[in-house]
Formats: structure tokens, sequence, C-alpha cells
């Protein structure tokens, strides 16, 4: 697949992203019903019927793709291109009030990302990654940051209480490895480590959908993503990842979390 091709897709992408947040702004504004799913995670009608809508369109331009969301049942997963989908990523602060929370789109091409979109609708942002280009934020170019050593780095993780008593541990080290942390930031703190505001994440019990938007966003920035092994990520990649705006951090990050 050339760039024209990701390009085509990117603009389809984006329409996708159109209609969920004008969908996401309009429900935020009237009360929620909320489920808890087998794992223990919320789920509102909202992320559903978002789903549905980000459906819709892939089935309308692209029949032939295959669909991985998080709140429906694959469609032809085995497909050539296919698209994952979190219609909301950071459901808890959704529910909370809190505009952390975004949609986050990949196009797979095999088991790798060729295109990635964040979009945060309530704060009216949009990173755009597509494979071989630098990564669009709002449609200007961004960068991750310089930071030669994990000592100086400001990191962040989504939730403390995701971490159990096997990775535990990680999260001490890497609090005492790193200057400074932030919590809570969900998909935004991806977005802002792209855009140069913080140099390492790291997470325990992400789901596919909440990462392989992440994956060209962060590469095209000058980023480096990866799961905890160090393995790049795919559609069939464990629940842990790391990635850093500067390499050097990452490899350091990745010594850390080894022990």
């Amino acid at each position: 697949m050339n760039d024209c091709h990701i390009s085509s897709f990117a603009r389809s992408a984006e329409l996708m992203a159109d209609a969920a947040g004008k969908l996401i702004r309009e429900a935020a504004e009237h009360p929620l019903e909320t489920e808890i799913k087998s794992d223990g995670s919320p789920v509102t009608d909202v992320d559903k019927a978002t789903e549905d809508c980000i459906r819709a369109i892939i089935a309308e331009r692209h029949p032939s793709h295959g669909i991985i969301g998080e709140e429906h049942e694959p469609l032809f997963p085995d497909a050539e291109l296919v698209w994952v989908i979190d219609p909301i990523d950071g459901t808890l602060p959704f529910l909370a009030g809190i505009p952390v929370f975004g949609t986050l789109i990949a196009l797979m091409q095999g088991n790798r990302p060729v295109l990635g979109i964040i979009d945060m609708p309530m704060t009216g942002e949009r990173w755009v990654g597509q494979r071989g280009k630098q990564t669009l934020r709002n449609g200007k170019p961004v960068r991750t940051r310089a930071c030669n050593d994990l000592s100086m780095a400001l990191m962040s993780t989504s939730n403390q209480d995701f971490y159990g008593p096997e990775d535990i541990d990680v999260l001490t080290r890497m609090k005492a490895a790193t200057r400074l942390a932030v919590y809570g930031g969900s998909c935004m703190s991806y977005a802002q480590l792209a855009t140069g505001r913080i140099d390492v994440g790291f997470d325990v019990r992400f789901g596919i959908h909440d990462y392989l938007a992440l994956v060209t966003v962060i590469e095209g920035a000058g980023g480096v993503i990866s799961a905890w092994s160090g393995e790049p990520l795919g559609l069939h990649s464990g629940d842990r990842l790391v990635a850093a705006g500067d390499p050097r951090v990452h490899e350091q990050a990745l010594r850390i979390i080894a022990g």
C-alpha cells in the first residue's frame, strides 16, 4: 500500500472522528447509562453508539475492510486491512466529566499499524499519524522532545490501580528513576508525549484498542513505542506498553522494566 492510499484512508478516518466527536459532545450533556463489563471496566450507551457510528462509515466507504472494535464482535478480522477502534478511550474520565477521554482509530495492514488517530472531542485536538510521515496535531507538525536521561524525564501512567502484584514493582522502579510523574491522562498523555510535553509513558491492562492508534502518532513524531519486551506492537501484543519521546529514554525504560 502506497502513501496515496494511506492518505485516502486517513481522510476516511477523520470523517469517523468528526462523526464520533459530534455524537460524544452531544451525549455528554445528558445522563449516561452505565454498565460494568466482565473485566470490571465501565461501558456506557455512548461507547456503543459511537462504535456503531464509526462502523457504519467503514461499511459504507470500505466494505471489504475488517473491523475490531472494543464494544462489538470483530468483523472480517483476517482481512488485509483492519480498523481497530476504541470509541471512548477513558470511559472513567468521560463519566467524571474530565476531558482527557478520546476516540482512537487505527488502520492495520497485516500486523502493523499504518495509520492512527487520537481525537479529543472536548478539547478540539486531533493527532494524525501516517506511516512514513510526520505526525500532525490539528494540521500542524509536532515532534517529541529530546531527553537523554530517564532521571530528567516526566513520566505518565494512566491508573495506578491497574498494577497488580506481578507488575507493581515496575511502577515503583519507574517512579524512582524519573524526575516527575503525572497520572490519569488516558490517551491524552500519549498524544502529549508526541507533542513534546511528556517524556515517557507506560501502562498495564491495555488492550489493542487502547494502543494501536498510538503507534504511528508517536513514531511519526520521532518517538518509540513498544511492548515491555521491546517487541513492536501489533494485533497479538500483550497488555503492557512503554513509549518515549527519545529513543535513549526508551532503552533506559526497558532496562528498568526488566529489573
